[in-house]
């Protein structure tokens, strides 16, 4: 085989996404995951509000940031459970890796998709459009959470990147791991994270405007809708 690493890796990465959408269920695990920190990220405001903070635009980001790092402890279990499963010598995951052209990453469009849809949109809140942009903010949260969990199987397959090729290939080709699992978590998954925060923050600022003195969305929306 005389690909360069770079283009083995890209061989790899798509085998690998093959291996677990056939092998695992990475989009339903990834939605149990996202699950579970979406209840750390609720408890961690709960806690925020009894400890006094109140303002609704520094509580969310803030409990979101939290329940990031609930996130890639869950990431973490995750890959170790599939680690336990994983076999490298698998016979239709070695000829994905041989037959599968190198193409480029999916996530760079995916990247460009998730900023697009941001564009253009009005953050200044006012007395006419407060609930539409707390609709706006919800929604986004639930696009960037279909977008995260339909991209599950890049995910878990860009962990297992090194892995699969210390496991096949470091001994024949002296390709070493140059990536910890958790850098590849991150780097697949901080965009999200940065959205779904500053989406809340703006969410949480336009409820603190329309709504002043409430703690929580539902007290905010209930003023709002009463008038």
């Amino acid at each position: 085989m005389t690909d360069d690493p770079e283009t083995m890796r890209d061989r790899a990465r798509h085998a690998l996404q093959r291996y677990f959408t056939r092998r695992a269920l990475p989009r339903f695990t990834l939605g149990l995951i996202l699950v579970f920190t979406g209840t750390a990220g609720f408890g961690l405001s709960l806690g925020l509000l009894k400890l006094g903070i109140t303002n609704m635009a520094v509580r969310y980001p803030a409990a979101v940031l939290g329940a990031y790092g609930v996130f890639l402890l869950l990431i973490r279990l995750w890959v170790e459970l599939e680690k336990a499963q994983f076999n490298p010598d698998d016979a239709e995951l070695q000829e994905d890796f041989q037959s599968t052209p190198p193409s480029p990453y999916i996530l760079k469009t995916t990247k460009s998709r998730t900023w697009d849809w941001l564009d253009g949109m009005d953050f200044v809140p006012d007395e006419g459009c407060g609930l539409a942009i707390v609709l706006a903010a919800i929604a986004a949260v639930a696009v960037t959470i279909c977008m995260a969990i339909a991209g599950a199987p890049l995910l878990i397959a860009e962990i297992f990147v090194d892995i699969f090729l210390t496991s096949v290939l470091y001994r024949r080709l002296r390709i070493a791991a140059e990536e910890h699992w958790l850098g590849a978590a991150v780097r697949r998954t901080w965009l999200y994270v940065l959205i779904t925060a500053a989406a809340l923050a703006v969410m949480g600022f336009t409820l603190e405007i329309c709504a002043p003195g409430s703690d929580t969305i539902g007290q905010a929306l209930k003023r709002m809708i009463q008038g």
